[in-house]
């Protein structure tokens, strides 16, 4: 999905969050992930095959985004939602296990976080 739609290139102006991928893929949840910043109307852009600890990436990722929020993926189905203001060892979620129902519902939260709406519950 990351090629296509709401997705948006490196040198676009606008704004967008950052999702990246850690591992040699793209990986099956990031299209979760697509549907739910989707859903709430707001653009991505995807990096894949990047290397680190998924908190770290996230920050980098947060930093490096117009709309201040970033997101990273691990092939252990670990996401991790950051925003700039955060410290960078403390991010808003960093959850193990993850299911495609909950990717989407972290890409929700993700694009709500950037509208300034409350989100979603995360169980």
């Amino acid at each position: 999905m990351s090629q296509n739609h709401r997705s948006i290139d490196e040198d676009d102006t606008m704004p967008y969050i950052s999702v990246r991928c850690i591992g040699d893929r793209e990986l099956e949840l990031v299209e979760y992930i697509e549907y739910g910043i989707e859903e709430e109307g707001v653009s991505w852009m995807v990096d894949s095959e990047l290397s680190g600890d998924s908190v770290s990436i996230a920050y980098e990722a947060s930093v490096n985004s117009p709309l201040k929020i970033g997101v990273s993926v691990t092939a252990e189905s670990r996401i991790v939602v950051h925003h700039q203001q955060l410290p960078d060892d403390n991010p808003l979620f960093n959850i193990s296990d993850v299911t495609p129902k909950l990717a989407r519902k972290l890409g929700a939260n993700s694009a709500r976080l950037a509208k300034g709406t409350p989100l979603k519950t995360v169980d």
